[in-house]
């Protein structure tokens, strides 16, 4: 079974050497490995190039990440493909380890990634909090009733090509990420298995908060941007569903325990630029709440966290309102003492991996 390692970068000149080294580190014979530049304007292609034949470079004129991805992947030949982002890491054994659970019939194998900071060290915490087992059906089930399971973004995730062909032939232009076609389509099309053990390493740094880092400057736009992200998703979701004739809400988002974090913190932040005229903060507690009670795939600790988090936001003065939401989605913003609360009761504390040469 070949393994096809597709990096997609731009202006990480500082971070994609890494990337690359980690995935030529690979503990798997039969693998290639393929970095994509997206128009970088730093010193990324120098560090690409100084890996000369090991790797298949492409340098290419500015798209996004869904076109970076969708220009690698025909020049791939691997039956298993990892999207490495630029700036994480992947573990030695990871194939090793996707190729003991992979069967036919897989969609993606998903792990669990370990958090590094900016300069690489392992902070100490890790996600995503999977569930006890991994019940490919259960979690179908619940993603068509609610369009949400616990997953990992991009590097966290091992698809098979049959699966990429597919999902990249029905995706849209209006989305920019590769992760929100593929991480939606996973379930649909095929069973998605998880291993619990950190195979990657995911590197918090301040470039990539997904929009979410102007919070720091009072601005809710990233908010926005997610939500409207998240309404393609759900066409896409429905789209998918009526292909394969299966049943599922009217309006899956309101159901969706990832979208109604976003959604209940664009409305009390921002109440006259919010999306959705009709929302009230009750209305989206309630959802919130409902939502997190029938919500298997996560751990009772950990919904129970998200419920407090989302009551005290409804419940204190908006300047607090900010720092909670704030914390919330951009990790590197927590103060000591919160990141000390949620390495004790949440689900994210990860013991440290081997640590590299």
């Amino acid at each position: 079974m070949r393994l096809s390692v597709i990096i997609a970068n731009w202006n990480y000149g500082h971070f994609v050497g890494d990337a690359i080294t980690s995935a030529l580190a690979i503990d798997w014979d039969d693998k290639e490995v393929i970095v994509v530049d997206d128009a970088s304007t730093d010193d990324s292609r120098s560090v690409i190039e100084s890996f000369g034949g090991k790797v298949a470079a492409y340098f290419r004129p500015k798209s996004n990440h869904l076109g970076a991805h969708m220009f690698g992947f025909p020049q791939s030949t691997g039956e298993v493909i990892i999207f490495l982002d630029a700036d994480d890491l992947l573990e030695p054994e990871v194939m090793k380890e996707v190729a003991s659970v992979w069967h036919s019939g897989v969609s993606k194998v998903q792990f669990r990634m370990n958090m590094i900071n900016a300069d690489g060290t392992q902070l100490g915490t890790g996600f995503p909090q999977f569930p006890p087992t991994s019940d490919p059906e259960k979690l179908r089930r619940v993603y068509l009733r609610t369009m949400a399971y616990t997953t990992p973004p991009g590097t966290g995730n091992a698809y098979s090509r049959d699966f990429v062909r597919k999902a990249f032939s029905m995706a849209p232009d209006t989305l920019p990420s590769s992760d929100t076609v593929l991480l939606a389509f996973a379930p649909i099309f095929g069973d998605v298995l998880t291993i619990a053990k950190p195979l990657a390493r995911y590197r918090i740094h301040g470039g990539n908060t997904g929009g979410l880092g102007a919070l720091r400057l009072r601005d809710t736009s990233g908010l926005r941007q997610r939500l409207r992200e998240d309404v393609e998703t759900a066409r896409l979701f429905a789209t998918a569903s009526q292909q394969l004739h299966l049943q599922v809400p009217v309006d899956p988002l309101s159901r969706s325990l990832s979208h109604l974090q976003y959604r209940l913190s664009s409305y009390l932040l921002d109440p006259m630029a919010h999306p959705f005229p009709r929302d009230t903060t009750l209305n989206l507690v309630c959802r919130l709440v409902r939502s997190a009670i029938g919500y298997s795939q996560l751990r009772l600790r950990d919904r129970t966290i998200l419920l407090a988090w989302g009551i005290a936001c409804a419940l204190v003065p908006q300047g607090y309102r900010w720092n909670l939401i704030l914390w919330r989605f951009d990790a590197t913003s927590r103060p000591t003492p919160i990141k000390a609360l949620l390495a004790i009761f949440s689900s994210l504390r990860s013991p440290n991996l081997p640590g590299r040469a």
